[in-house]
């Protein structure tokens, strides 16, 4: 098996209660079925970017955006071992996380302060 760090640039997510926010971060991939991996369209460091942006949307997803942590083990994160294209990732660590002002983020402030 086979670990890399993939770095992610400017992904989009959207957290559980609605913000869209964009993210830079670097994710933990480990190979755990290579003709699988082999087999994504393109290459195998495609499959380990696409499996990367897929937990990392998964992650960010699931929490409120006053709940997002900097660095994630989803080993120990509820993960029960999904696995994308052959390729399970992690470790996640955001590296940088920005919030537009756009309405979704006015909506979830005025929320806030009811």
């Amino acid at each position: 098996m086979s670990t890399n760090d993939v770095g992610i640039l400017w992904l989009e997510a959207a957290t559980r209660d609605g913000v869209t926010i964009t993210v830079n971060a670097v994710a933990r991939a480990l190979v755990t079925d290579p003709a699988a991996c082999a087999s994504y369209p393109g290459s195998p460091g495609a499959a380990m970017l696409a499996a990367a942006e897929a937990e990392i949307r998964r992650y960010v997803g699931e929490r409120d955006l006053s709940r997002l942590s900097r660095s994630v083990d989803l080993a120990g994160d509820a993960y029960d071992g999904a696995c994308h294209w052959g390729v399970e990732v992690t470790l996640v660590a955001l590296t940088r996380v920005e919030v537009r002002l756009q309405e979704d983020l006015i909506r979830w402030a005025e929320r806030l302060a009811s």
